[in-house]
């Protein structure tokens, strides 16, 4: 009896198909062979007969193998190679069903996994003077209204004087709706001058300090500290609306 080792190349594309080790081992020895028992393939192949079984029941469901008999010998013999285009169909026709069940339920869900995600608080960091006027230029001055709770006295220290006079410009052009809580400060004084005609201005009692400005835009609440150069950019609407109520309460009994 003939015991042919599979090539790794051979056994490496029948894997593709879906047929395992064991049942590419029965198949190629009955293709070498002829019809053999059980104990013939398991002793060609060197696999235990139960193994055996198992594969040659998966191979005749594949149309690889049948039965046969001599006497009253039960023999199993390989079908033509040429079956395994029927695989090769069955793999084409699993692959398009995986493909429209990921189009028309997966990936739906999983989008609508993702809108929720979207709902939750965005939350942003931002350093230096870039990224403080990158929140102003890209978030703050995007929205209609803003209110403003803060100090140029610390301000400036890091933003120059024509970059928060363009600032107050670029508010005027897009008519924002703009309100400024500030520290009472001769500085703070001259920049509510300043804004006369373009935000309303408020001053906290006289040496009330500020350590860090709250800037809210909409959905959008910026916490700027100009000491540490750094900003924190929170995207939701509840917290904005929670801390706006704070900020209007302020305002209401300045």
């Amino acid at each position: 009896m003939k015991k042919r080792i599979v090539s790794e190349n051979l056994n490496k594309a029948l894997l593709q198909l879906n047929l395992t080790e064991k049942e590419i081992a029965t198949y190629v020895g009955l293709l070498e062979n002829g019809a053999l028992s059980v104990r013939e393939i398991s002793r060609s192949t060197g696999i235990n007969r139960v193994s055996i079984y198992d594969a040659i029941e998966e191979l005749k469901q594949k149309g690889l193998a049948a039965e046969t008999r001599k006497g009253k010998r039960k023999l199993f013999v390989a079908e033509n190679p040429e079956n395994l285009m029927t695989l090769i169909t069955e793999k084409r026709e699993r692959i398009e069903k995986e493909k429209n069940n990921l189009e028309n339920m997966i990936l739906p869900a999983l989008r609508a996994i993702n809108i929720n995600e979207e709902r939750k608080p965005q939350i942003k960091f931002f350093e230096g003077a870039s990224g403080i006027n990158k929140i102003f230029d890209e978030y703050i001055l995007k929205s209609s209204e803003a209110i403003n709770c803060g100090s140029y006295e610390t301000a400036t220290k890091v933003v120059s004087t024509k970059e928060e006079e363009k600032y107050l410009r670029e508010v005027k052009e897009k008519k924002i709706f703009y309100r400024m809580i500030l520290e009472d400060t001769p500085l703070n004084r001259k920049f509510g001058e300043m804004a006369k005609g373009i935000a309303h201005t408020k001053f906290l009692p006289a040496g009330t300090k500020i350590s860090a400005d709250i800037v809210i835009a909409g959905k959008m609440t910026a916490l700027i500290s100009y000491v540490k150069k750094t900003a924190t950019l929170i995207e939701d609407e509840t917290v904005s609306q929670a801390l706006k109520m704070y900020l209007d309460f302020m305002w209401e009994r300045l």
